[in-house]
């Protein structure tokens, strides 16, 4: 059972939460506990115990949809609300799971490399500001569990891929025989975070929890570690984020 470092804060069994607090906001991160080979049935339990959930068929993309019910929100990969009451919900086991929090609206993003090079946080943290009358100084961003760069083996290419200042400073070389040459080991996190500044986002709103879902296997579900044979069944953890009523 995992619990936050946030004071008057209780997170819920299953779930882990950013050091800092999103203002305006209620945030958790999933976990492995209580997930379901179908993410239908997880989400519909969590339905159960927190109330109403929009969540996404994630598509590896970078469409963005407002929702204002709960329900599935079919070939998106970030969404956005203002109902103070509805959770936002996405499905990760090694992308980034990304939630955002403002005086006006909250959003929750699935971050794969694809969606990554597709600007799907910079277009979200666009949107956010234009259709709430915001400036990206007045939102706050945790990045959730994910793949860490040490097991994030990918082609040598993905150096060029993303738009980001000197992307070269988010891959390594690959210390794996007969790969030096050909692969690169990538911080997607690192870009997310560079991303986010550079839409404007103040270093102090970006929040990481810099957990690993690959090395971690106790505590996440992995989709890289199944690949391998290391994980016998495959499932994805939820994470949440609703926004706060005014006033509270």
């Amino acid at each position: 059972m995992l619990y936050a470092e946030h004071p008057h804060t209780h997170t819920p069994s299953g779930f882990i939460t950013a050091r800092s607090p999103l203002p305006y906001a209620q945030h958790i991160f999933g976990t492995r506990e209580g997930t379901h080979a179908n993410s239908t049935e997880t989400v519909r339990a969590l339905a159960e115990r927190f109330g109403a959930i929009a969540h996404m068929h994630q598509v590896h993309g970078n469409r963005v949809a407002m929702v204002e019910h709960g329900g599935l929100v079919p070939e998106t990969d970030a969404i956005i609300t203002a109902a103070p009451e509805l959770w936002l919900a996405v499905k990760t086991a090694d992308c980034v799971p990304i939630l955002i929090s403002s005086p006006r609206a909250v959003a929750a993003i699935h971050a794969g490399w694809r969606s990554t090079e597709q600007n799907i946080l910079p277009k979200t943290i666009g949107l956010l500001c234009t259709e709430f009358n915001q400036t990206p100084e007045d939102l706050h961003l945790a990045l959730g569990p994910c793949l860490s760069q040490p097991h994030f083996e990918v082609e040598a290419t993905f150096q060029h891929r993303f738009t980001v200042r000197q992307p070269e400073r988010f891959f390594s070389p690959s210390a794996k025989p007969g790969h030096e040459e050909s692969h690169v080991m990538m911080d997607l996190a690192g870009i997310l975070r560079a991303q986010a500044h550079e839409a404007g986002m103040l270093d102090i709103h970006l929040h990481s929890l810099a957990r690993c879902t690959y090395a971690e296997a106790a505590t996440f579900n992995s989709y890289r570690r199944f690949q391998q044979g290391k994980d016998a069944h495959y499932a994805t953890q939820v994470s949440l984020i609703r926004r706060q009523p005014e006033g509270l």
